[in-house]
């Protein structure tokens, strides 16, 4: 069995598999890999490599999500995760403090306190000690 080489969303389309995949990812916007093959039936390695041709010819998004990547249709929306959020409240209000931060995405502060933390740790928020708060700024 040879490869063909694939010019057109035509052509992608034409694996069955593939096809599936796609239908499935516009359904269910936001499933996850196991998600998809627990659906389609697919094996792991037919799965993976259908998602990835697809990624490659911008028809599906993949966005890690905590534990698990979800996948969406290039077209759509594709929500942002609260480390996100996080350096959105911080870019918008610097030197607004965790607490604050809490209560404008509506989470806990230990929620809020462990991904500020993790931000920090990959350099991407400065957190400078303000009396009993702390300010939390971009880098």
């Amino acid at each position: 069995m040879g490869y063909k080489r694939l010019n057109s969303v035509e052509d992608l389309m034409q694996n069955e598999n593939r096809y599936r995949i796609f239908s499935a990812i516009q359904r269910s916007p936001g499933s996850s890999y196991t998600d998809l093959r627990l659906l389609l039936g697919i094996k792991n390695g037919t799965l993976s490599h259908h998602l990835t041709k697809l990624e490659k010819e911008g028809l599906v998004r993949s966005k890690k999500m905590g534990m698990f990547r979800r996948f969406y249709p290039s077209y759509g929306y594709v929500p942002k995760d609260l480390e996100e959020k996080i350096m959105d409240v911080v870019l918008s209000k610097p030197g607004i403090s965790q607490s604050s931060v809490a209560k404008e995405l509506d989470i806990t502060r230990q929620v809020a306190n462990y991904h500020i933390n993790s931000l920090k740790r990959r350099g991407q928020l400065i957190v400078r000690k303000a009396g009993r708060n702390t300010e939390v700024f971009l880098r």
